[in-house]
């Protein structure tokens, strides 16, 4: 039984804020961007699922989201920020064809936002997922059966970047990665009570507003909420974690989270680095996750000098954990590791101006520079607006082409978007590893 408490009006209040928030999804092509709100777009979703026969139980959200809702402000503690707006639609799925059903009614939902002077009769599901969707994710077996649907890039009102993902799941194994993100809202009653005050005059207010409940699938819920207050990090059996939560753990030192027990934590990063190797095996992969982390966590903010900061920062100390805690592989694997991290870094925050260039792409013209180290063409583009940057880094060699990481490994399926995708290629050695997959 789950143990749900209830929401204090100023956690409602940050939660209305969140769901109200005017985003824009940009599209991948010529396609006009779609202006939305999560609520709108929960609501719309909900409908579409419904009439295409899916039984829908209940809609949470969950994730950085849902902390910054329940989360005290302390002057003494550092702010509580979301990149991604997680919500989680909880579907009974009966067979594997269920999975397309909910794609489907999914893209026909976002057809409700296109603008009114754009013929919607000859557009396509397909159509819509190649032009908003960015990633698509689909796992069934026999302790998890769920999929999630990435919108592309998008903003929220105010230039910060933020990603919505919708997440129907059947059954999870793994709900949670630490403590501080182990809450989920349940927001039914929010849109219940929308619903019936859309006719009144009444607003919400201190005296006024839902009964909304959350709850922590940590099972703790108390000690979670003091976790989250005092930026504590703690986590139970990182091995179960895809990627070991390792980047996750790394992004929480960095923006001011401490270990609730650094004894435990030590303990458990060498586990968090073997799942990380198991999972990402290869230095091309390596690097296209660590890059587009950094990129998604850090990069995307309003002061673009700021995320560089911090994701310089991050970096360092996942060289640091590496460097020290993955014990399960060699040291020739591991080195090959630390300078993946460190190329990266070098093309973040190069040692000398000449290293790189920049290059300033405004809109959606995209021009592209290259300069040459060590026989390595590195293409490094900035895409700019008046309200957020993002850093995009390409790299290639001049005798190879690059590689796509393709999972066989895991029983999830990527089946969504080739949009973005990012390539490493033999900048720093491409052998492949010996790695074993036991903790010493």
């Amino acid at each position: 039984m789950e143990d749900k408490r209830p929401l204090t009006f100023s956690q409602v209040d940050k939660l209305n804020t969140v769901l109200s928030t005017e985003m824009e999804i940009l599209s991948h092509n010529n396609f006009p961007s779609l202006t939305i709100t999560p609520a709108s777009l929960v609501r719309v979703v909900k409908q579409s699922l419904l009439r295409a026969g899916i039984c829908l139980k209940d809609i949470r959200m969950n994730g950085s989201a849902a902390s910054y809702c329940i989360c005290e402000d302390s002057d003494n503690h550092p702010q509580i920020h979301y990149n991604d707006i997680d919500l989680i639609f909880g579907v009974s799925i009966k067979e594997d064809g269920d999975f397309h059903t909910i794609k489907q009614a999914a893209m026909e939902s976002l057809l409700d936002f296109l603008p009114d002077i754009v013929s919607k009769s000859n557009i396509s599901p397909q159509l819509m997922e190649e032009t908003y969707v960015k990633k698509m994710v689909l796992v069934s077996n026999q302790s998890s059966r769920w999929s999630l649907i990435s919108l592309g890039d998008s903003k929220a009102a105010g230039g910060a970047a933020t990603t919505i993902e919708l997440k129907f799941v059947d059954t999870l194994r793994r709900k949670y990665e630490f403590t501080v993100d182990s809450f989920q809202i349940l927001i039914d009653s929010y849109f219940d009570f929308n619903q019936c005050t859309e006719e009144s005059p009444v607003s919400m207010s201190q005296m006024f507003f839902p009964s909304i409940y959350a709850i922590s699938v940590y099972h703790n819920y108390d000690e979670a909420v003091d976790h989250l207050n005092n930026r504590l990090i703690h986590t139970k059996a990182p091995e179960e974690i895809r990627g070991g939560g390792l980047l996750k753990y790394c992004s929480l030192l960095v923006n001011g989270f401490k270990p609730a027990n650094p004894k435990d934590m030590t303990r458990l990063e060498p586990y968090m680095c073997s799942r990380f190797f198991i999972d990402f095996p290869t230095e091309e992969v390596q690097y296209a996750k660590i890059e587009k982390y950094v990129t998604s966590r850090f990069l995307q903010h309003k002061t673009f000098a700021e995320g560089v900061r911090k994701g310089v920062e991050f970096l360092d100390i996942l060289y640091a954990v590496v460097g020290s805690r993955a014990k399960c592989l060699v040291e020739s694997e591991r080195q090959k590791t630390m300078r993946v991290i460190s190329y990266i870094k070098n093309l973040l925050s190069p040692p000398t101006p000449s290293f790189y260039q920049y290059q300033v792409v405004t809109g959606f013209q995209q021009h592209h520079h290259h300069s040459h180290h060590h026989q390595h063409r590195h293409q490094y583009n900035q895409r700019s607006s008046a309200s957020t940057r993002y850093l995009h880094c390409h790299y290639d060699t001049t005798t190879s082409t690059s590689s796509s990481y393709k999972r066989n490994s895991s029983p999830t399926n990527t089946f969504g978007s080739k949009h973005q995708r990012s390539h490493w290629s033999s900048a720093v050695g491409t052998s492949s590893a010996r790695r074993t997959s036991a903790v010493h």
